[in-house]
Parts: structure tokens; sequence; C-alpha cells
């Protein structure tokens, strides 16, 4: 009875401390940068402005990015900044100033966490991308969010077998179980590019870390373990990375 309230104590503290408003996880989610150079005769602020999306190279069907969730556009200062669950194949700016609104010429990008230097004259929007090549793919991405999960979920479940009293050989398991869960979430899930099942093929690729993480450490460990105490234990261990590791993962792409 001690070790249920206690973990139910843990449940909630981890919930309170979660960044909730950042709703990110360290699944794949494709960022953009855009910084903005002033190249006009009068100095103008920059007030906001939509990022749009285009099926086709000549935009004639074009829609804002979509707000939900994590995915959203926003500017401030001299930057804007967008993320996504998934871009459509090309892209477009169009900024607010203090005098006018201009537009940007229409982009194409492979990288998964592009970045741009946008130019503002007196007239219009160039856009340069100036993504580093080391940037250019989920691999990279890829690598900061394994560590940050491994990390996180390691460290969640220390803290779980700890108050269980569970032997600490399911941290292998934990650990195993990340590295085969991990790749398939980044990279099977996305390759399914219907952009109408974006988000849901993000929330399927959640369900399935939780079920195969809780599987797979029952399945090696039942003489020690609970098939109900491994669904806790994943559960809490993939909320964890959605919200605490989404939040730290999305800090480190902003700054670097």
């Amino acid at each position: 009875m001690k070790n249920k309230f206690t973990l139910y104590i843990f449940l909630f503290i981890t919930l309170l401390i979660s960044p909730t408003p950042v709703s990110a996880d360290t699944a794949p989610k494709p960022t953009m940068k855009f910084n903005i150079q002033y190249e006009t005769q009068n100095q103008i602020t920059l007030l906001g402005g939509e990022q749009y999306q285009c099926e086709d190279k000549n935009c004639e069907e074009i829609k804002a990015l979509g707000e939900y969730g994590p995915q959203r556009f926003t500017c401030e200062n001299n930057s804007c900044s967008s993320l996504a669950y998934g871009y459509s194949p090309y892209q477009k700016l169009v900024l607010n100033f203090s005098d006018k609104t201009r537009e940007s010429q229409i982009i194409h990008t492979e990288a998964f966490n592009a970045e741009f230097n946008v130019k503002v004259t007196d007239s219009s929007l160039i856009i340069e991308e100036t993504t580093p090549i080391t940037s250019r793919g989920r691999v990279p991405s890829f690598i900061k969010a394994l560590i940050i999960t491994l990390i996180l979920e390691l460290l969640v479940a220390l803290i779980y077998l700890s108050i269980t009293k569970i032997s600490k050989r399911i941290l292998l398991y934990v650990l195993i179980a990340n590295v085969i869960s991990l790749p398939i979430v980044w990279f099977l899930f996305p390759s399914i590019k219907i952009t109408s099942l974006v988000f849901l093929m993000f929330v399927l690729s959640e369900i399935f870390a939780v079920v195969f993480e809780a599987y797979f450490i029952y399945h090696l460990n039942k003489k020690i373990i609970s098939l109900r105490k491994s669904f806790v234990l994943s559960t809490i261990m993939n909320l964890v990375s959605l919200f605490v590791g989404g939040f730290i993962f999305s800090f480190f792409l902003m700054m670097f």
C-alpha cells in the first residue's frame, strides 16, 4: 500500500513538472529557422506573419502551416521559426512589418532541421538556405534524441524500480527496448508519407513505443516484473519523454 501511494506521488510530480504547453516529444518533428536581415532604406520592425505550404513548385494550392500541438510558426525580434509534424514539399513566407507585408519566393529543402537567412528588401523577402551540412538529415537529430531519451527513461526507470523494489536488472532491458523502438519511431512511421495522416502517424508511433517497451521488458523478465507494472513503467517513461524530453530537445534545436 505504501509503495502504491509513493508511486502515485511520483507519477503526479512527473506530470506536474512537465512543461505541458510544449506538447512535444523526441519523436521526429522537423524544424525551420529563419534569420531576418534588413536591407531596407527605412528602419522597420517585424510584427509577425505566416508560413505557407504547397504540394507543387508553382504553389497552385497554398495553405498556412496549421497550429496544433507543438506544430506552429512564430516570430520574435529578428527571427522566425516553425516546428511541424511534417512539412509539404514547398514553402513560402508572408511576413508583416511596420510599413507593409512582404512575400518570399517559393523554397524547397531536404534538410530535417533547416536554417535560412531572410533578406528583407523594400519590396520583398529573399530566402537563402544556410543549413549546415551536418544537419542535413535526420541522423544528427536522431542521435541527440536517442541520448536524451536514454538518459531520461533510464533515470525514470531507476526511480520506479527503487520505489517498487524491483530488481535493477530491468534497466538493461529498458536500454535495449529504447534502442530498438526509437529508430522505428523516427524512421519507419515517418516513411508513411500521407499528409492528411501525419498527426495520426505521430499518435500511433507513441502508442507503439509504450506497448512495445512494456511487452519487451515483461517478456524477458516475467519472473521479476508483472505485465501491469511493466505497462506502468513504460507509460511513465514515455510521458517523461513526451514532455520533458521534448522540451529539452526543442531547446537544443533552437539554441544550436
